[in-house]
Order: C-alpha cells, then sequence, then structure tokens
C-alpha cells in the first residue's frame, strides 16, 4: 500500500508543470515578432509610399482633366461676354470730337450752298417799231442776220439750243425759204416788246454769245421750233431737203 500513492503524486506534478509552460512560449513567440517587425520597419514602409503614390497618380489623369474642362468653360464665357469699357480714371476726360461735313461728298456741300442762278437782263427797245431790222442795211448795231442770229447793241447773238435752215449754204429751194421765213419771224418777235435775255454758259465761235430769249416766260427758240422754223441742237434728223 505505501508504494502505490506516491507514484499517483509525481504524476499529477508532471501534468501541472507541462501545462503551464505553453503561455510563456506563446508571451516569447509575440514579443520575438515585435521586435523583428520593429527592427524591419524601413523595409515596409516604402510599400505603403509606393501604394501612396500609385493611388495619387491614378488620380492625377482625372483632375488634369477637370482642371482642363474648366479653362475651355472659362474662354467660352469669356468669348461670350462683351467686353466691358473702361471706365475713366480720375484725371481729365478730353472733349468730344466734333462731327464735321466731309469735302469727299459733293452732293451733301452743294445742298449747304446756295443754287448759282443765271443772270437776267430785261432788254427794251422802245415802243418804236422797227428797232432790229435785216442785216446790211442799217450797219451791225440792232439787226438780223438769220432765223437765229442777231447783233444786239453791236454785240453778234446766237439763239442757244436750236439750228435753223440756211439761206445763204441752203442744199435745197425748200432749205432756202424756210431760212427766209425763220428770219423774218425771229426779227418780228424781237420787235415785239421788251423780252429777257439770259446767258446759257456757252459760247459760239468769233466771239459769238448764245442767249436764250424770252417774253412773258416763252422762250423764243422753242417757239420756233413749234411752228417748225427750227430744230432741237439735239434731234438726230436735222434735214431741210424733202
Amino acid at each position: 500500500m505505501s508504494n502505490r500513492k506516491p507514484t499517483a503524486r509525481r504524476r499529477t506534478a508532471k501534468k501541472s508543470s507541462g501545462g503551464s509552460v505553453w503561455p510563456w512560449v506563446l508571451m516569447l513567440g509575440v514579443v520575438a515578432g515585435g521586435i523583428q517587425a520593429y527592427e524591419h520597419r524601413d523595409s515596409l514602409l516604402p510599400q505603403r509610399h509606393v501604394a501612396k503614390a500609385t493611388s495619387s497618380a491614378t488620380n492625377s489623369p482625372k483632375v488634369a482633366t477637370t482642371a482642363k474642362r474648366d479653362a475651355v468653360t472659362t474662354e467660352k464665357v469669356a468669348s461670350i461676354r462683351p467686353a466691358s469699357p473702361a471706365l475713366p480714371g480720375n484725371g481729365p476726360v478730353p472733349p468730344r470730337p466734333i462731327a464735321m461735313p466731309s469735302v469727299s461728298q459733293p452732293s451733301q456741300v452743294a445742298a449747304i450752298l446756295p443754287e448759282t442762278r443765271p443772270s437776267v437782263e430785261k432788254i427794251s427797245l422802245g415802243e418804236k417799231s422797227g428797232a432790229f431790222a435785216f442785216c446790211g442795211r442799217s450797219g451791225l448795231n440792232n439787226c438780223v442776220a438769220d432765223g437765229n442770229t442777231f447783233w444786239m447793241k453791236g454785240v453778234k447773238t446766237q439763239l442757244a439750243g436750236i439750228e435753223v435752215p440756211q439761206i445763204d449754204r441752203a442744199r435745197c429751194m425748200e432749205e432756202r425759204q424756210r431760212g427766209f421765213v425763220a428770219k423774218v419771224r425771229l426779227r418780228d418777235m424781237l420787235n415785239a416788246g421788251a423780252f429777257d435775255v439770259t446767258s446759257s454758259g456757252t459760247a459760239g465761235g468769233q466771239a459769238t454769245e448764245r442767249k436764250r430769249l424770252s417774253r412773258s416766260g416763252v422762250s423764243f427758240a422753242d417757239q420756233l421750233v413749234r411752228e417748225g422754223l427750227a430744230h432741237p441742237v439735239s434731234a438726230k434728223n436735222q434735214s431741210w431737203c424733202g
């Protein structure tokens, strides 16, 4: 009986001592792992930096694209908005320019300037009939040479704007006859009383003045044309023969 009891106590002691060792082993392993991680911390940190750099690099194109869109939008808005006028500073403001009429516009200048009218001279040789005669009898004072040529106060004058049939250089008998009738008709109109003389602005050959004669608003030249004793200068057919 005495031999069996000590054997049972030894087994119990061994079991209790073996179970208390494992917690210490685990603690030593954790401490050793922490020491290793602390010693190799430099080799572990760059991987984190690389991961952060990679993530920032992947996000940078998005940021650049957004910045470009903002720039394009700003340019469009700037092109649509009208340019604001520059405000004057505190200095003196120059006076506004006064608009002057342009010399290169003759129509406007002509409208401003008064219209020049030809001078009208009233001729009255008295109430005595026969003041004008045919040239060759009374000299070259007041006489009639043909249907539109006459001397008045010693000055050779022609009716402006008409052509009359010739007398001395007639091409046919009909022209000669009409030329003499026109000569007589002009003398009668000159001797019918006072008349108005207006310069036509053109001069004939050999110091011959071209005038427009009228009485009571009726032109002598127009009257001869109406009676078939003269043609306008602008007429195409001026033949008196046939």
